[in-house]
């Protein structure tokens, strides 16, 4: 075969059997994460569960492609490697996307999730289940409030807003103050961390993207060559 088609072969055998593996490995977290959540996710009625799914969805997904790549590419099947090619080919055009999307847009991403935080706290304060996503993005966020601890007043503010308990907070029965609590408000947490992280994570997946290229013109290399095999093969 020609298109040094062994190497090929090889290569991106050797290239999904690793995907495959982290797929299964990213199935794992989300499969501990429902396990280990298993209390909090009855609490938020399936507004955390969505996390852990994402990660198996994800996983699911990463192996799936994996395995008709490394399947098609050691027993030469033209159609495997060809659908693998294609599924890898309309990941890189959404991840395409997805970095044009926070180049071109970051601002009106931004101002959605700012718009949806806002939106969250406002809920909480008549529904149970969005006080809790809330209380937990402050926990994980290390913020407090919509726009900081004042959003609660001055006496009652939920344990989600300390990082932890001054003395002042024990004395009080291990109580979160103002004293303790994290200053800054979670939209303008969500925001910051969005400008830090939204132009990274655009070129991590360009990056990501040109790497899938190579693969996927190597599958296709492959899959022209296997053809042209069969073909020789019929007379």
């Amino acid at each position: 075969m020609g298109c040094g088609s062994g190497f090929v072969k090889y290569v991106l055998f050797f290239f999904n059997l690793v995907v495959a593996l982290f797929g299964l490995a990213v199935i794992g977290i989300g499969v501990a994460v429902l396990l280990n959540w298993s209390v909090i996710r009855e609490e938020l009625n399936g507004h955390l569960s969505v996390a852990p799914w994402l990660f198996i969805v994800i996983g699911a997904v990463m192996f799936v492609i994996a395995f008709f790549g490394c399947c098609g590419a050691i027993r030469e099947s033209h159609c495997m490697v060809v659908t693998y090619a294609i599924f890898l080919l309309v990941i890189i055009i959404v991840q395409v996307i997805l970095a044009v999307l926070l180049f071109t847009n970051g601002d009106t991403i931004k101002d959605g999730l700012v718009k949806t935080m806002n939106t969250l706290y406002n809920k909480g304060t008549t529904d149970a289940a969005s006080r809790t996503v809330f209380n937990n993005l402050e926990q994980q966020l290390q913020c407090c409030g919509k726009n900081g601890p004042s959003d609660y007043g001055l006496l009652e503010l939920p344990m989600s807003c300390c990082s932890h308990v001054g003395t002042l907070g024990k004395v009080l029965g291990n109580s979160c103050t103002l004293v303790d609590a994290n200053t800054e408000g979670c939209s303008a947490r969500v925001a910051d961390l969005f400008e830090k992280w939204s132009k990274p994570i655009a070129g991590v997946s360009i990056g990501i993207a040109c790497v899938e290229v190579v693969g996927a013109l190597f599958s296709l290399c492959l899959a022209n060559s296997i053809r042209n095999m069969d073909r020789r093969s019929r007379y």
